[in-house]
């Protein structure tokens, strides 16, 4: 919900950054050995200045910037559990948990129509969020990117699987005669669902990763692993073991490795199509899935483990 109240403000620039003097690794090959994170045997790690990292990694590479402007989020509750938040539009999108009546859960003009329906509201809340602007560097031709905060490498993600073999196109619904449902794409009235596909596209690489990850000596090589080698990515790098669950109750869905070191976490992340959802792409088009959605190198807490 808070992406879709968010995304109508967020604005997308792109740079290329021409590299002709830099060519692309055959390895492209990140390590986790001996407490360093190296690639291609060149140690890089989570914090070092961005400009060292580029260095690194010596192929070409684009930046994509989104702004978020200032703006005041306002949401309503009622003690019967129903909710209320100010969208996008500048309407108020009313939903209850507990009822089933599409009469009552809709968007409304103002917070007074919704009172004289439901009833006085118990709790109201209003914060004014400043500007913010996140920044990605994205390596295209490599299948990976990097989120940066303050000029230091924040977040590294590699994704052997494209998004858009995950996540279906958004349109916004035009005037005119009703049109015949597409499975390339989703009709939406709502601007922020067509915001956040173009947000989330723009910073993710054109190609695939189809290099290695090796851990503690042992290395999973993503060119042979394919769409439905997740088990395959397991036992390559020997991570089945319950020391590498995730928290909670979702132990098939990820492996996680936790560093002692620098608390840093591999977080290896799974994608299965076999139950469709509606905002995924049919297995009739992109074929049976099971494999890595994506490897997160970042920063953990203590209560990440919980």
């Amino acid at each position: 919900m808070i992406n879709k109240l968010f995304a109508l403000f967020l604005s997308s620039m792109v740079y290329l950054i021409s590299c002709q003097e830099k060519t692309v690794s055959n390895d492209n090959h990140f390590q986790i050995e001996k407490k360093e994170i190296l690639y291609n045997d060149k140690k890089i790690y989570l914090g070092m200045p961005i400009e060292e990292f580029i260095q690194s990694i010596n192929s070409e590479y684009r930046v994509a910037k989104y702004s978020l402007n200032e703006r005041t989020d306002k949401s309503w509750s009622w003690k019967d559990g129903g909710e209320a938040y100010l969208n996008d539009n500048g309407k108020i999108k009313y939903f209850n948990i507990n009822i089933n009546n599409d009469a009552l859960e809709k968007e409304y003009n103002s917070i007074e129509e919704i009172v004289k329906k439901v009833g006085q509201y118990e709790n109201f809340k209003e914060k004014k969020v400043p500007s913010e602007e996140s920044i990605f560097y994205v390596w295209d031709k490599l299948g990976f990117n990097v989120a940066v905060h303050d000029n230091t490498v924040g977040q590294i993600n590699l994704y052997p699987i494209h998004y858009t073999k995950r996540n279906i196109e958004y349109r916004l619904i035009t005037p005119g005669p009703p049109k015949a449902k597409s499975d390339a794409y989703i009709d939406t009235e709502d601007k922020s669902d067509v915001e956040n596909y173009k947000v989330m596209l723009e910073r993710q690489p054109k190609t695939e990763f189809k290099g290695k990850f090796t851990y503690d000596g042992r290395t999973a090589d993503f060119s042979k692993i394919g769409y439905t080698g997740w088990n395959t990515m397991v036992k390559d790098l020997d991570i089945a073991g319950s020391s590498y669950d995730p928290p909670g109750d979702s132990k098939g869905w990820g492996r996680k490795i936790w560093l002692n070191y620098d608390s840093c976490l591999i977080d290896i992340r799974r994608y299965n199509n076999d139950n469709e959802s509606t905002g995924s792409p049919s297995k009739d088009k992109v074929g049976k899935i099971d494999g890595v959605q994506a490897i997160e190198i970042w920063r953990f807490t203590e209560g990440d483990r919980k």
